[in-house]
Formats: C-alpha cells, sequence, structure tokens
C-alpha cells in the first residue's frame, strides 16, 4: 500500500495539469495536446512503480527529471523541424508527436518519485 499513495498523488496532479493542458501553450499542436499526456501519464506511473519498489526516491528524481527535460526538447526539436519542412517531415512530426507523449510520462513518473520521497521523509 505504501507504494501505491505517491501513484495516486502523482495521478491527481496529473489529471489537474491535464484539465489544465499546459503542453498547449509549451508547444503541443492543438488537436493532441491533451491526448499525449492522457497516453503518457499511466505509463510514467506505472514505470514510477515499479521502479520505487526496487529503488530510492532521490537517484529517481534526479532520473526522471532529466528523462522529462530530454523528452520535451525532442519534442521541441520535433517540432521545429516539422514546421521547418511546412509539414513534410514524417519523422519530425513523429518526434513531436511522440516526445510529449514521453514527456508526460516522465513527468509523471517524476511526480510520483517526488510523492515517494516526502512521503517517506514525513514517516522518518
Amino acid at each position: 500500500m505504501r507504494h501505491l499513495l505517491p501513484v495516486l498523488i502523482a495521478a491527481i496532479l496529473m489529471a489537474a495539469l491535464i484539465a489544465l493542458d499546459p503542453a498547449k501553450p509549451l508547444g503541443a499542436h492543438p488537436w493532441w495536446s491533451q491526448r499525449t499526456l492522457l497516453l503518457g501519464a499511466p505509463l510514467g506511473l506505472i514505470v514510477a512503480l515499479l521502479a520505487g519498489i526496487k529503488l530510492r526516491p532521490q537517484p529517481l528524481i534526479i532520473t526522471f527529471a532529466i528523462a522529462t527535460a530530454l523528452a520535451f526538447a525532442t519534442a521541441k526539436f520535433g517540432q521545429t523541424q516539422f514546421a521547418a519542412s511546412y509539414a513534410e517531415d514524417q519523422v519530425a512530426g513523429q518526434l513531436w508527436y511522440f516526445g510529449w507523449i514521453a514527456t508526460g510520462a516522465c513527468l509523471a513518473a517524476a511526480l510520483t518519485a517526488v510523492a515517494q520521497a516526502s512521503l517517506l521523509r514525513r514517516a522518518t
């Protein structure tokens, strides 16, 4: 049960983020900005749950924060290359789309790791 509470907290935070739709002003396409976060969030929650069973939360926070930054950079690179090619470059479009899915997954995992670390700190 102690592994599920951080996942629940992160899921609530991700639901609030998805409702606010911060991906659209950050560069996601308006048609699929919420959908990418909805696809990525459950993946990130599952990965963080499985990783949190065996690993301490501090390395997970660092790892998932770096992964979130790299996924966001991939999405922005895909966006700029897709726009520069006048919507002709399919690979850039896929980098843009899947980069946002990865950003949602890594952000959900990072939030889970932060919640796990804060709950462990309160328990001691």
